[in-house]
């Protein structure tokens, strides 16, 4: 069955969004294992679990806006979607990632050390009694061995 051109394009179209949402999709990836860098193996089994989940993603995507049809569109607009986005979004889409993202961590830092600052202020407060309380009972031992001592030298 023939479609008309204006679901033809419709559908193309689609086809290059979903392109571009893979390399949305996988500069993210690259941008959270970027964080730490994992073993060859993790790498491995990460990689195997993006490249499912983008699968399954742009499937259901396909059968949401053209039923599932996948013909040579398809693969054509998934391609010129990821060459199109990583030739001209890629770069800017990553300096703003990682700068919401150092943003959005500099802030958590910022709340979790106004939140636990008192808290520290209370341990080293406590800290500070025991250790006094400590030191007075040590010269207060002290004194008492010196006297008891000299108590004992006096006896004999």
């Amino acid at each position: 069955m023939i479609l008309p051109i204006d679901v033809q394009i419709y559908y193309f179209l689609s086809t290059i969004i979903a392109g571009s949402g893979i390399g949305v999709m996988y500069d993210v990836y690259r941008i959270l294992r970027g964080f730490k860098s994992p073993r060859k193996f993790i790498t491995a089994v990460s990689d195997i679990l993006f490249w499912t989940f983008a699968a399954i993603i742009t499937f259901i995507f396909f059968l949401y806006t053209n039923h599932g049809d996948l013909g040579y569109y398809t693969f054509l607009g998934l391609s010129i979607g990821l060459l199109i986005y990583f030739r001209i979004v890629s770069k800017w889409f990553i300096k703003i990632l990682r700068w919401i993202l150092y943003y959005i961590l500099k802030t958590i830092r910022i709340f979790s050390i106004l939140i636990l600052y008192p808290f520290k202020m209370l341990k080293y407060g406590a800290n500070f009694i025991v250790y006094k309380i400590r030191e007075l009972m040590g010269t207060g031992i002290k004194a008492t061995k010196t006297k008891f001592k000299k108590i004992i030298k006096t006896k004999k």
